[in-house]
């Protein structure tokens, strides 16, 4: 019951996985579960490695299902029937030895030259805003098909407040330690209504919401 009660986390996107030193630094400062693409193969069980791969690459970790209500090889049989490797999503978070301690077990990957690792966002990063669509980063003053873009209707969108990289994004104003500052941002979902947005917002213990 306590699991179904449970509020899944929101994910905000990562470096890319192909980039394993980069990658590895991102790693060591995550203080919440991380998601990670895996390709996890049947034999020996329990074994698999971050990225998708068609043979064991050289560096391989273990994957602890303990915390798992099902274990991992019936979460396997359920997605992908007896086919090997498989390729997906897993999240958790990695002890000192190598080993991935799998907290919740994901969709398939989708095929993606640029598969990017994923973190936990907090409310402190989240926030709810009625935006008006954009082409891109320069905003309908500077670009006409933004300008085109903004005669459509407004949507509501949750933005995450704390991206990753440093490249040009749209910002939005904010409250941070009782000043207004202007935050940049990436959307990572719309919503339907107004009362899904405020539902969720409630769910998730969001307060920064417009």
């Amino acid at each position: 019951m306590r699991k179904q009660d449970a509020v899944p986390p929101v994910f905000g996107d990562g470096p890319e996985v192909q980039n394993e030193e980069e990658l590895a630094a991102w790693l060591a400062q995550q203080q919440r579960a991380v998601m990670l693409p895996f390709t996890v193969w049947r034999t020996p069980p329990r074994v698999g490695a971050v990225g998708v791969h068609d043979a064991p690459p050289p560096k391989t970790c273990r994957l602890d299902d303990m915390a798992l209500g099902v274990p991992l090889a019936e979460r396997l049989r359920h997605l992908f029937d007896d086919a090997s490797p498989c390729h997906l999503w897993l999240a958790g978070r990695f002890a000192s030895d190598d080993t991935f301690l799998v907290r919740a077990v994901h969709e398939p990957v989708t095929p993606s030259p640029a598969l990017r690792a994923r973190s936990v966002r907090g409310p402190e990063c989240l926030a709810i805003r009625a935006l008006t669509p954009m082409h891109c980063a320069r905003g309908s003053a500077r670009c006409e098909r933004c300008a085109e873009a903004a005669l459509r209707p407004s949507s509501l969108a949750l933005l995450d407040l704390c991206p990753y990289g440093d490249r040009a994004r749209p910002t939005t104003k904010t409250t941070r330690d009782g000043r207004a500052v202007w935050c940049a941002y990436d959307v990572l979902r719309t919503f339907a209504s107004e009362a899904e947005a405020t539902e969720f917002a409630r769910r998730h213990g969001i307060t920064d919401v417009t």
